[in-house]
């Protein structure tokens, strides 16, 4: 049987084998596409004000009642703030009362955003914009802030 489908296949064009393989790959392409779409829309996307994120990067974790749930995407400077993008997975429900933090994992570790859930109306819409938020503070500071005091 196989060597009957070949002789078929030579028998073609070499225009139809170009065909072929174009519509083969806008099918893939078409999936590809699709695919990126739908995982596009799985994430709600956020927004956040904060006057001082040291330490707080792209890429950095989102985490919800001490699970990971998104990532920081975008940091930009606006004015005298700092507007923070970042997403989580949407099966989670994010209050729009939540208040969002900047946490360090230990003393030195990396910083997450931390998002303390409230009680009020589920934020649907994307790019929603949190102002109630708590800064990032350091260790250097802090050490500032003494040696003010101490002189």
């Amino acid at each position: 049987m196989a060597a009957k489908i070949i002789p078929e296949i030579d028998s073609f064009s070499s225009i139809t084998h170009l065909k072929i393989g174009l519509i083969f790959l806008l099918f893939l392409l078409l999936i590809f596409m699709s695919s990126t779409l739908l995982k596009q829309n799985d994430f709600l996307k956020f927004k956040s004000k904060f006057s001082y994120i040291e330490g707080l990067e792209i890429g950095s974790k989102v985490v919800l009642a001490g699970i990971p749930v998104g990532n920081v995407n975008d940091i930009k400077l606006t004015g005298n703030n700092i507007l923070v993008n970042s997403s989580i997975d949407r099966k989670y429900d994010l209050p729009k009362d939540s208040i969002i933090m900047i946490r360090t994992n230990g003393i030195f570790g990396k910083k997450s955003l931390l998002i303390e859930p409230g009680f009020g109306d589920v934020v649907e819409d994307d790019n929603f914009i949190f102002t109630n938020t708590k800064d990032s503070y350091s260790i250097d500071m802090f050490l500032r802030y003494l040696n003010s005091i101490n002189e």
